[in-house]
Formats: C-alpha cells, structure tokens, sequence
C-alpha cells in the first residue's frame, strides 16, 4: 500500500541513540514499545520527506482556511464536515475523541494513490483526503491531524508504517497512548484495539513531528524478515 522505495533505506539508517520505550504526556513512566518490539528514537526527520511534505501542506491549508468551504468551494476553506468533527471531539475525553475520530474518519472511501494523483507515491493533507478518497497512509495521517487540532499532542501519537504479514501487504495505522496503554486505529478494523493485540502486524518505523522510531526485534518487520531468510 505505502511503496516499497520508502522502506528500503531504513535498513541503514537506523538512529544513532537507543531507547527501548518512549516517553509520552499520556504516561506517568516510559510507555510500553509498540507491537511488543524494541525501539530506537531518532529526532533527525529530514529523510522522511513526504511525511515533512504532508504535514508542511496541512498547516498551510488550515492557515489559508478564512471559513467553512460553501457548496462546490475547494480552496482558501476547510471542509464543513472537518469542522463538524472538530466541535464534536471539543472538550471531549480522549478515549472518546479517538472512537469519534477513527469511526467518522474511516468512512472515507478508499481510493489507490494512482487513482486519485497518477503516481505511486502521494500522502494527502486531510482536506485533500475528504475530498477525494485515499488509502491507508492517509487515514492515519488524517486522524493524526485531526486529534492535533482537536487539542492532543504529538507525543501521545505515531502514525505506524508495517507490514500486514496476513495479507503480505504493507499497511498504515494511527497509534494513541491512552493512560499508558497504545492503541490503534486502523482502516481495516472498525475496532480500537490496544497495540499489544495478537495481530499480524510487522512495524518497519513509526513517527510524529518529533521523532521516529525504528522497531527491532521478532515482532518486528526487521525481525521477521531475518526469521525468514533462516
């Protein structure tokens, strides 16, 4: 789903600092490693370039936003549906805000990056999400800005790029850590499930505007390649 070309370099380019958890606004300790992997924290996001991109062209869609977008306008607006969910996560607790978010969000009809842009590789800014579709990349990256604007931070948060070793396919999901616990919210589940699930899922990295974090180990997409070739 996501194209190979992006995941081949990470094989070199693991970050120099290792950290075997991370530390998030949401936990009172270090929060527990996602998909039961061990991970390395990297602050150096520059070879991430489309998701620098989507997130530089989502902050500079909602400043041009001067109002709710009237019926056929496509620019300088935000979508009314957008700004019907940002009301309705408003002073919401986050276990509530993440199920509105992931159930409205995956109504969204699914639409192949070629499809939609003519190329393999495209991440959409949300508004360019509701307004034609998109894959798993881009309802992960959708959530994620949508819960930022509704308020939670950054650090409560990673979009996840993986393998789906079920379907041999490589997939996308949001990760929010709610008391401590992260939990996914997937395009192919309508269910939130916590990350330590028994799911077939193989992170290759995850990432927020922070930081990224490669994911070593046997749960891992690292690991599991080297079980493999063995």
């Amino acid at each position: 789903m996501l194209g190979a070309l992006l995941l081949l370099w990470l094989v070199d380019a693991t970050p120099a600092s290792a950290a075997s958890t991370s530390t998030t606004d949401s936990c009172s300790g270090p929060c527990p490693a996602l998909f039961g992997t061990r991970e390395m924290i990297g602050h150096n996001l520059t070879r991430f370039r489309e998701w620098l991109k989507v997130m530089a062209r989502s902050q500079a869609e909602r400043a041009a936003a001067r109002d709710i977008c009237a019926p056929g306008q496509t620019a300088n607006c935000m979508p009314a549906f957008w700004a019907t969910l940002l009301a309705a996560l408003k002073d919401q607790p986050l276990r509530r805000q993440i199920a509105l978010a992931n159930d409205a969000l995956n109504r969204i009809r699914y639409v192949p990056t070629v499809q939609n842009w003519h190329r393999k590789m495209y991440w959409e800014t949300p508004f360019e999400f509701l307004r034609y579709g998109g894959q798993c990349q881009d309802y992960a990256i959708a959530k994620y800005e949508l819960l930022r604007q509704a308020g939670v931070p950054a650090s409560t948060m990673r979009m996840v790029v993986l393998r789906d070793t079920a379907i041999a396919r490589d997939h996308a999901v949001l990760v929010v850590y709610v008391d401590g616990e992260p939990l996914v919210l997937d395009i192919l589940n309508p269910r939130i499930v916590p990350a330590t699930a028994s799911v077939p899922y193989r992170p290759y990295y995850s990432i927020n505007e922070d930081a990224w974090w490669y994911h070593l180990g046997p749960h891992s997409m690292a690991g599991w390649m080297t079980a493999r070739a063995h």
